[in-house]
């Protein structure tokens, strides 16, 4: 009875040693390393700079996009222009 008492004693000491050493083991950490900040702060930096490359596009393509609707307008004139004036050579 003292043996089983004795071993028992020994399972719950065991067994609590392990439920608080399991955290520690596993690898698990509350804050991120400095590294692991350093990482993240670099990736917020690409993708504010990938987003400000994205707006100056979107911004430029706008502008193509204007320009050539004016160049097609201008071709649209210039064409009515020609056709006026061989109609007038050609009567």
């Amino acid at each position: 009875m003292a043996k089983r008492n004795l071993m028992d004693r020994f399972t719950g000491f065991g067994v609590v040693l392990a439920l608080f050493l399991l955290p520690l083991l596993s690898g698990c950490h509350v804050m991120a390393s400095e590294e692991d900040l350093q990482m993240l702060e670099e990736a917020r930096n690409n993708a504010r700079a990938a987003e400000a490359d994205l707006n100056a596009c979107r911004q430029k393509r706008a502008e193509l996009e204007r320009t050539l609707a004016e160049k097609k307008q201008e071709l649209q004139r210039l064409t009515a222009d020609r056709d006026a004036v061989q109609n007038a050579m050609n009567p």
